[in-house]
């Protein structure tokens, strides 16, 4: 068991679902991520924001009965996942007994909130993110995206050297086609009519 505090809550970019951030408390680098509900996310909110409501909702309703009872929260705790479902408890004292209830993680944080006490979860139900190498391995790919912009670069520029070059050996063929224009027009008419004549008499020789 880990002992983790609310860092803060995100949302699912895919499913617009609200994922609530447990960080361990001697490490706030690792992130302990659970998926919950809009109106749990919400109780967790506007305890951590410390907004007052004119009347008791949900979770302070609660609080106050389980003081009325007599009794308090001492911790609670994330314990197993089935059906991809996590499975928490709380922890009731009362007069010196422990009382154990059977719960959701969000439910369970919400009092754990209003009752300041502990949360503690075991870090093989819930998985750990690490907020440092999450970092580093987004630095690692905004570097190889670089890398790869830059060789896409090079390679860009090598074909423009080579359409360069051929650009620079265009002239050459237009050199040489004003060379045979020019050509066509020093040749006159009576030259093709002598070849003509001397290649009648080659014949009839």
């Amino acid at each position: 068991m880990v002992q983790v505090k609310v860092r803060n809550i995100g949302i699912d970019s895919l499913t617009g679902a609200p994922i609530l951030m447990l960080a361990d408390v001697n490490n706030e680098d690792d992130i302990y991520p659970i998926w919950i509900g809009v109106s749990e996310a919400e109780g967790i909110i506007l305890k951590q924001s410390g907004v007052e409501t004119p009347r008791p909702l949900t979770y302070d309703l609660m609080k106050n009965i389980i003081e009325e009872l007599g009794a308090d929260v001492k911790h609670v705790a994330i314990i197993d996942k089935q059906d991809n479902a996590y499975i928490a408890e709380i922890v009731l004292d009362k007069n010196g007994e422990e009382i154990v209830i059977d719960s959701r993680p969000s439910d369970a944080i919400n009092l754990a909130l209003r009752f300041d006490a502990p949360i503690f979860l075991d870090e093989n139900i819930v998985k750990k993110v690490n907020l440092q190498e999450i970092k580093e391995e987004l630095k690692k790919q905004e570097e190889e995206t670089t890398n790869k912009q830059e060789e896409e670069n090079i390679q860009t520029v090598e074909d423009l050297d080579r359409e360069v070059g051929e650009i620079e050996r265009e002239p050459e063929a237009d050199e040489e086609l004003e060379q045979f224009r020019k050509m066509l027009e020093n040749i006159k008419p009576e030259d093709f009519a002598l070849k003509t004549e001397k290649k009648k008499k080659g014949e009839d020789k």
